[in-house]
């Protein structure tokens, strides 16, 4: 018997102290039987304590490994739900928008190489104005977080930049700022590293002076 499936795992998102199986078979939406089951196995696994009072079951939550780990893979799982679903609506909007920065550069590099912020799962976007408070709604709507200033705990997150008027081109279906754009940022940022994949990807005949790329290969063979 497999102690995680979809029951289990909905059980240890959704039960808070002091409520009873019943309470939380409705919550859950899923039959008294089937909750009150997956209950008792994971009494026995320490996960949850089931204080018997009448004929009521309260619950208390045992924060121990097996619910730890659990919370993190839910965690886990949910955040490469709302980035799939953050992906989707980029490549399907119509608002004026565009990957720019860090993430302008995983995308043009395609992940050759991948800066900070975009392995922090911080996505940077630039939108028109006219386009940013819709923009908002739908991130809202779905749970996304997003900012215009700070930088949050929240991941994954989206950095939105307010712009009168962008350009974009289209890269493995995302709107992303123009590659020659891209240079231009990493030349005035001195991002040898950055130049020296594009150079290698696009033949863009750069002076670059970084030659991690270039080196790398040279030992290897």
């Amino acid at each position: 018997m497999e102690m995680i499936n979809a029951i289990t795992m909905a059980i240890i998102t959704k039960v808070k102290d002091g409520e009873t199986i019943r309470s939380l078979a409705m919550k859950m939406n899923i039959a008294y039987s089937a909750v009150y089951k997956w209950v008792m196995v994971l009494e026995r696994y320490g996960v949850i304590q089931v204080i018997r009072k009448g004929n009521r079951n309260i619950l208390k939550i045992n924060k121990n490994e097996i619910y730890e780990k659990a919370m993190e893979l839910h965690d886990s799982i949910e955040m490469m739900k709302k980035e799939r679903y953050f992906w989707n609506i980029v490549k399907r909007t119509k608002i004026a928008i565009r990957f720019v920065r860090g993430t302008a550069i995983a995308i043009w590099t395609k992940g050759g190489y991948i800066p900070g912020d975009f392995a922090d799962r911080i996505y940077m976007v630039e939108v028109e104005i006219k386009g940013r408070e819709a923009l908002k709604h739908i991130l809202k709507k779905e749970n996304i977080a997003y900012t215009e200033k700070e930088i949050t705990r929240e991941r994954p997150l989206i950095y939105i930049i307010p712009k009168a008027k962008i350009n974009r081109e289209r890269k493995e279906g995302m709107p992303v700022m123009p590659l020659k754009e891209l240079v231009s940022w990493c030349e005035k940022l001195g991002l040898d590293s950055v130049l020296e994949h594009l150079n290698e990807i696009y033949h863009l005949k750069l002076k670059v002076r970084y030659a991690e790329v270039n080196t790398n290969r040279r030992c290897k063979e």
